[in-house]
């Protein structure tokens, strides 16, 4: 699941933003053609052109960088460019789908020969891999040319990813913790913790005090919240043999059946009308100060500051894992997000790729960050960074010693098909008190015991 695809695009359908980032000159004084880049989020217009303006520094040739929002409108632009001949020469895209299927529509170039294994050593442990088109993928993907990946050959690379990040992170109000008498320096390190001081919000201010994310998508609360609590209580081994063929614990089990206790255990915590909220509107309801508490990931980080909240108000930490359980420490795995691929109609192929190492350099991932304050996808020093919170998030994604690193995007041991997003739909009836947590184990035993009896 990338968060990504689920964050609707801010702005009004059809909008469209043209930035010149700056001006360049050819070595005879003549103006240098652009490098032209979309993107889809208006959120890293702003960064996409600092970058672009310290390249242009080394190269000469201008940078321009265009946002179309909604996402939908974004993919309609590019299959319409596509058809006129008129694509940019980068084009950004969801990692882990989106440039596969552009790839197999011929919109955009294979760079599996010039993203080699000296670039690759630049990112984030796991990202390169991530970024990796699998014999899974292809084989899922079907016969049906609207999907199919047949195309294409495993292991190739179709984009650079150039924004990571992770789920799982809830950030705070700095203020609102401190009024209900909750010290907002020190982040709960127990789930019971966490649950104690959501109490002592909700119960200082019945509405401010509480949680929000955007449950009316009922993934957030599955992938975001959900899963790294229960892989945290039933540690590596079970969490994932759950899913398996074996299904072993059983999801009728009492430990499995306890982490669903613990998830319940916010449904009387949330704020007023979450059902309803989706993850912009969950964000923004929380950086105007309507809640204290709102579940996320590191790229929620961005939406709030576009949402105009002060980051000097805000802590984060990760979904804390609980004291019952197997782990007392969660480590994340960063995932590609969001990728930069190259048009398979552009004449300036080399400056593309000029381009998308600096953006992920040290010099161009950090200027991408701090515009952005979000995670690049590259593995630079965390002293490089100004910002205390974007250290912080990064801190969530590095590796810690011992510890093995929870993938949230790793969906491989499930049988595949729609098993997610049904164990998420039914996971959503506990915040809407419209099942036990017995019904929902149930529930879920059934959903995974026929999608495995599918594939006997």
């Amino acid at each position: 699941m990338k968060r990504s695809k689920l964050i609707a695009g801010i702005g009004a359908l059809g909008l469209v933003t043209t930035l010149a980032a700056c001006s360049g000159q050819t070595e005879s004084g003549g103006d240098a053609e652009a490098l032209t880049v979309w993107t889809f989020k208006q959120s890293q217009v702003a960064a996409l052109e600092a970058a672009g303006e310290a390249w242009t520094e080394e190269s000469g040739r201008p940078v321009e960088v265009s946002v179309y929002t909604p996402d939908d409108a974004y993919l309609t632009k590019v299959q319409a460019a596509a058809k006129s001949k008129t694509l940019p020469d980068i084009i950004s895209v969801h990692s882990q789908g989106e440039e596969w299927k552009l790839a197999q529509a011929g919109i955009i170039q294979d760079l599996t020969d010039d993203f080699d294994a000296d670039w690759q050593s630049d990112f984030l442990p796991g990202v390169v891999e991530a970024t990796q088109l699998t014999d899974e993928a292809i084989k899922n993907s079907g016969t049906d040319p609207a999907t199919t990946l047949q195309d294409l050959e495993p292991g190739n690379l179709y984009a650079v990813p150039y924004l990571a990040g992770t789920p799982g992170v809830v950030f705070s109000n700095k203020k609102l913790l401190a009024a209900a008498g909750v010290d907002p320096e020190t982040p709960p390190s127990t789930w019971e913790e966490w649950i104690a001081a959501i109490e002592k919000t909700k119960a200082h201010d019945s509405e401010s005090g509480s949680v929000v994310t955007g449950l009316q998508v009922p993934q957030t609360g599955y992938f975001w919240l959900y899963r790294p609590l229960a892989y945290a209580y039933l540690g590596a081994d079970d969490f994932t043999s759950r899913q398996g063929e074996t299904q072993d614990p059983a999801w009728t089990s009492a430990k499995s059946v306890e982490t669903l206790d613990l998830y319940d255990q916010l449904t009387p915590l949330w704020a007023p009308g979450v059902l309803g909220l989706g993850i912009d509107q969950a964000d923004q309801a929380f950086a105007s100060g309507a809640a204290a508490w709102d579940v996320g990931g590191t790229f929620t980080l961005s939406s709030l500051s576009t949402f105009g909240l002060d980051t000097e108000d805000v802590s984060v930490f990760a979904v804390p894992p609980s004291e019952k359980g197997e782990l007392d420490t969660i480590s994340y795995q960063a995932s590609p997000l969001v990728s930069g691929a190259i048009s398979s109609t552009t004449t300036k192929k080399e400056d593309a790729l000029s381009f998308l190492k600096f953006l992920t350099s040290d010099e161009g991932a950090t200027i991408f960050a701090q515009e952005a304050n979000d995670l690049p996808a590259t593995a630079i020093p965390v002293e490089s960074l100004t910002s205390p919170l974007l250290q912080q998030l990064v801190g969530l994604v590095t590796p810690v010693d011992g510890v093995e690193p929870f993938n949230p995007n790793d969906f491989s041991a499930d049988p595949g098909g729609d098993v997610a997003n049904a164990t998420a739909v039914e996971l959503a009836k506990l915040p809407a008190k419209s099942a036990t947590t017995e019904q929902v184990a149930a529930s879920l035993a059934e959903i995974y015991a026929n999608a495995w009896k599918v594939l006997e």
